[in-house]
């Protein structure tokens, strides 16, 4: 009698061992599998910044884009020439007007240089972020001195875009000066 209770203590501590170490494998997968949200953060803030510098030093194709003086084809770069163009000549931005006429210096796609600059962007941004399925929301303005409600030159939003009351990170603003004022342009990741 005394060897088998020896037993069923012996049987009863192993038992109390295995559960201890699940509980203690559970707690430390729970923490293992847990996102630090700092690196998340850093992750899409560096994502955001990097995305929106690299698209304002692209340059368009040379078959895309015709300077309307000269009629030569010309590669303008996004985030200089071409910003600058439709910062220029927003106002002349109309549904289903092809080119700027004498008023803008860029025909792009032979199309106005703000219709051409938000779709080349948003083809551009679909093929990374998009892919990637990051949500995401890219703003350009124009700041003109005297003025409470700068025209917005862009708006591009990907799966409703990234609004205040999501978890978003910023590019922080990329400023250009024009002779219109300044254009400050910030792109916005959430998940």
């Amino acid at each position: 009698m005394i060897k088998n209770k020896q037993g069923q203590m012996e049987m009863i501590g192993l038992v109390v061992i295995v559960i201890l170490i699940t509980l203690g494998m559970l707690f430390m997968a729970q923490f293992a599998l847990k996102e630090d949200p700092a690196k998340k953060v850093f992750t899409r803030k560096g994502l955001a910044y990097s995305t929106l510098s690299a698209l304002m030093k692209t340059s368009a194709y040379n078959e895309d884009c015709v300077n309307e003086y000269s009629g030569i084809r010309e590669v303008p770069q996004l985030g200089k020439k071409i910003l600058e163009d439709c910062a220029l000549n927003y106002a002349t931005k109309e549904p289903g007007l092809n080119a700027c006429g004498a008023s803008c210096i860029f025909s792009c796609r032979e199309k106005h240089s703000c219709v051409f600059l938000e779709e080349f962007i948003a083809e551009t941004l679909e093929e990374t972020l998009g892919k990637w399925g990051k949500s995401y929301e890219l703003r350009s303005v124009v700041l003109v001195p005297g003025t409470d409600f700068p025209p917005e030159l862009i708006l591009i939003k990907n799966k409703g875009g990234c609004p205040k009351t999501k978890e978003r990170d910023s590019s922080g603003s990329f400023p250009i000066h024009t002779p219109m004022g300044l254009v400050e342009s910030e792109l916005y990741i959430c998940d």
